[in-house]
């Protein structure tokens, strides 16, 4: 497969566990087949609690270059199919691009680690929903 940023050779790249993805060495871009970042997010082996204590918001550079970037929508590295444009969970901040065909999804560098960061964001909301909803009762 050809990366859909510079069109160099992707390349099979073990992350959490048993999770592979396909990944261009020159753009740190990654390529995750249909249902391998829910892998990820089930995985949960990277801690980021230290790193979201020391830089909250790492989130806010990754959508706000992507959503400056003035790029033609890419195509799939696996089907060819045009790949839209979305923000992941609708309050995420983070852009990704997925494929319309095969619902493969491109994330560029550093965007992995943000949904990472949005997803550990988000189980520390629900425990402290969880905890304050039994101590109000």
């Amino acid at each position: 497969m050809e990366c859909p940023r510079d069109g160099g050779k992707l390349f099979p790249q073990a992350y959490e566990g048993d999770v592979f993805v396909d990944a261009c060495p020159k753009c740190k871009g990654v390529f995750l087949d249909r249902g391998e970042l829910q892998k990820i997010e089930a995985e949960h082996k990277h801690d980021y609690s230290e790193m979201m204590s020391r830089m909250p918001d790492l989130v806010a550079p990754a959508y706000e270059r992507a959503r400056q970037r003035a790029e033609p929508e890419p195509f799939c590295p696996k089907c060819g199919a045009e790949m839209e444009t979305r923000e992941y969970a609708y309050c995420s901040q983070v852009m990704i691009n997925k494929c319309v065909k095969c619902g493969g999804i491109w994330l560029d560098r550093g965007e992995v680690e943000a949904l990472e960061i949005f997803y550990e964001r988000e189980r520390e909301g629900a425990r402290r929903g969880f905890l304050g909803s039994l101590l109000r009762h």
